[in-house]
């Protein structure tokens, strides 16, 4: 049996905060392989950016991430290919339902008190990125199936670098690898709303 990073998100677009999360679980736990999975239809949220545009993105992120661990990465798209409009967390469960993988889900705090909203299930395990501003970790019942690990690096957000993209704010490249910034550039993301 296989011991599974599995990262879902947005990464609207992938930046070194994303970056971090996966160095700073590899740097804590050994893993077999990675997964990286783009959010399709969300509960929480709604994403305007086209799947297209957030599959090369996390092709690009997930291209960044193999200069930086030899661990097999593979992307998951079932999300951006569903047709049945499943929302996130639903794939997801299917997923690890379908697996006889050992997986970790990589999530940030506040992405976790999203999920802690829902019944976890007892052999679900993940590991939550500990973030500045987020003191509600204490709300958490410990779990051997949780572990707290703290970000890297802190303050950057994909909202925060596509408003400097909007506003025209080039210090947003220093935020995200240079391939991911020269495909906004080259493509005028996040210039419109």
């Amino acid at each position: 049996m296989k011991k599974i990073l599995f990262y879902p998100g947005t990464f609207n677009p992938p930046h070194f905060g994303h970056v971090s999360a996966v160095e700073v679980s590899l740097n804590n736990i050994n893993f077999d392989e990675i997964w990286i999975m783009p959010s399709g239809k969300r509960v929480d949220k709604l994403i305007p950016t086209n799947y297209e545009d957030r599959r090369n993105l996390t092709n690009l992120f997930i291209e960044h991430l193999q200069t930086l661990t030899k661990i097999p990465i593979k992307l998951i798209d079932s999300e951006l290919k569903d047709n049945e409009g499943k929302y996130t967390h639903e794939l997801i469960m299917e997923l690890k339902s379908q697996s006889k993988d050992d997986i970790y889900q990589l999530v940030g705090i506040d992405g976790f008190l999203g999920i802690k909203e829902r019944e976890i299930g007892q052999d679900e395990k993940f590991i939550i990125i500990n973030r500045s501003g987020y003191e509600s970790v204490n709300e958490v019942t410990p779990s051997s199936n949780l572990t707290f690990l703290e970000e890297g690096v802190g303050g950057i957000s994909s909202t925060k670098i596509r408003e400097m993209v909007k506003v025209g704010n080039q210090d947003y490249k220093k935020l995200l690898p240079k391939e991911i910034s020269e495909y906004i550039n080259a493509n005028n993301m996040y210039i419109k709303n």
